[in-house]
């Protein structure tokens, strides 16, 4: 009898404790949100994430930064992280003019860099399109001048994806993906400018 009782009292105070432990962590998860945000954002399954300034309410203050990509899996699937957090950047925190799109565009090419290896050899250019018309949107004279050398970057990802559909005809939509998730990314950094905030 007295061994029934000591094994239901373990039974209930290991119930307690997991409900005070459960309490506690969503405290601390609702509580950690909110500064949370300001430190660390738009983070995926390919580890594609951004970090933001705590400084900066919205937490654009910052800039876009990323975590290194991750080393495995489809290359695809990390590109798809990295230029949704790059499109979320540049809508969220008003990133309209020609330095913080370059700059976005800068940081978003690095990421990409790591992860060219592992891309249809026909894409493995798509970073240095990207670091090109980075610089060529810092230096552009006007925002119409920005515009057009975004608008040529993803032409020119677009002539190397029909290069990988003409090599590749049966996976050409598993082979392209990350071409058409770079080409979204510079149609949103060219609205940006065009539309100057007005998103």
């Amino acid at each position: 009898m007295r061994s029934i009782s000591i094994s239901a009292l373990a039974r209930t105070l290991a119930a307690a404790l997991f409900l005070v432990v459960l309490a506690t962590g969503a405290q601390a998860q609702t509580a950690g949100g909110a500064s949370g945000a300001a430190a660390a954002s738009s983070s995926g399954p390919s580890g594609g994430s951004i970090r933001r300034s705590a400084e900066d309410p919205n937490g654009c203050g910052g800039g876009l930064v990323f975590d290194a990509p991750p080393t495995f899996g489809e290359a695809s699937d990390a590109v798809k992280e990295l230029s949704r957090a790059t499109q979320v950047y540049i809508k969220e925190c008003r990133c309209v003019t020609q330095d913080c799109v370059a700059d976005a565009l800068d940081q978003y090419a690095q990421a990409l860099a790591a992860l060219a290896p592992r891309l249809p050899k026909e894409l493995q250019e798509t970073p240095e399109i990207v670091a090109r018309a980075a610089r060529r949107v810092r230096a552009a004279k006007t925002k119409a001048e920005a515009v057009k050398a975004l608008n040529q970057a993803a032409a020119l990802i677009h002539k190397d994806m029909t290069l990988v559909r003409a090599e590749d005809p049966d996976a050409q939509q598993r082979q392209t993906r990350s071409g058409v998730f770079v080409v979204d990314t510079l149609n949103v950094a060219s609205l940006a400018l065009e539309k100057g905030g007005a998103l």
